[in-house]
């Protein structure tokens, strides 16, 4: 298989800000809907406002679900066609070492480097600026490559 032309980390950033983007419309857009829900539940109930302890008490579990949200989204999009939307808005595309179609272990290695790569205070993701083919360490741990399609 020829050797496909490394993506430049400017465009993984951008397929990554596109992805975030996408994540926290939905984030609040969920969140918003809940708190309507429960300011309504409690209107109804006779209840004149909501209370700072409700929404103390919808954060805990929302921060829980977006987590879960989050990692469903990389995971799911990446191990469907090794593209994420923002990664196909960019035109670039996740594969493994040899070229071929990435696995869902390696998927999941790879969105859990993520994790890793933050509290690293992003040294991982600038790991592409001095690495062969321009390869974070989330693409190190998963054995995969990151290619312009």
């Amino acid at each position: 298989m020829p050797e496909r032309m490394s993506a430049t980390l400017w465009r993984r950033a951008m397929a990554f800000e596109i992805d975030i983007f996408l994540i926290t419309i939905t984030y609040l857009t969920t969140f918003c809907v809940g708190l309507l829900a429960a300011w309504l539940g409690l209107k109804v109930a006779g209840y004149d406002a909501p209370s700072y302890s409700l929404i103390d008490t919808l954060l805990l579990p929302f921060g829980f679900l977006s987590l879960i949200v989050s990692l469903a989204y990389f995971i799911g999009f990446a191990s469907y066609r090794g593209q994420t939307p923002g990664k196909a808005i960019m035109r670039i595309k996740i594969v493994s070492m040899t070229g071929g179609n990435v696995t869902l272990s390696m998927i999941v290695v790879r969105t859990l480097g993520y994790f890793l790569s933050g509290v690293l205070f992003g040294l991982g993701f600038l790991m592409a600026l001095v690495t062969r083919r321009q390869r974070a360490l989330h693409d190190l741990l998963a054995n995969t490559h990151v290619v312009a399609t």
